[in-house]
């Protein structure tokens, strides 16, 4: 079972993520982050966002979704948001932004099997999140609008790309987030 979270900065994954290791335990493989050790490696994140680093965590998205069994703080939707925020503001280029549909969208959407997106929560600063409330505002935008295209149901996303899963938005405090989600988990175990 491959299950990623999704959803803009400040939003909860990974507390539900550190939720989900105590509950779960070595049911399940965990993928922590993405884009904070590409920023240590010096990859610019954040608004300062280009070509290699989109490239860096769509290939990152890439290489996560070949796990068995594996919950993921971040899945493919956060780095086509981001790669989409990067790419209307000219910050990557137009091979860039195919390859992350081609190579990243398109390889790892179908292979996803649980997708939960969180909604904001307040903004806490950390030292790594940006704290740019317009550039938030944007990214949580296009957040909505592949929020909006899941709950329409749309399996099929064009370019060959399809959606198999389920997409749960989780709402609420965190004890019913955390509810939502093994309720999704134990459904889905039960069909398969």
């Amino acid at each position: 079972m491959r299950i990623g979270f999704t959803g803009p900065q400040c939003s909860g994954k990974s507390t539900l993520l550190n939720i989900c290791k105590e509950y779960y335990g070595d049911k399940f493989d965990y993928v922590t982050e993405v884009t904070r050790p590409l920023a240590r490696d010096g990859f610019k994140i954040n608004e300062a966002g280009n070509d290699d680093t989109q490239r860096a965590i769509i290939d990152a998205h890439v290489d996560n979704i070949e796990l068995d069994n594996v919950i993921m703080d971040r899945c493919i939707i956060d780095g086509m948001t981001y790669s989409y925020y990067f790419y209307e503001r000219d910050q990557i280029s137009q091979k860039t932004w195919r390859y992350c549909v081609t190579t990243g969208l398109r390889k790892c959407l179908q292979k996803m099997d649980l997708i939960f997106m969180t909604e904001s929560v307040e903004m806490e600063a950390d030292g790594m999140r940006s704290t740019n409330l317009e550039f938030r505002d944007r990214i949580e935008e296009i957040f909505n609008v592949y929020r909006l295209a899941f709950k329409n149901d749309n399996r099929q996303w064009g370019d060959g790309i399809r959606f198999n899963g389920e997409f749960i938005f989780l709402t609420g405090d965190v004890e019913k987030r955390f509810n939502d989600i093994k309720i999704a988990i134990e459904e889905y175990e039960c069909r398969t």
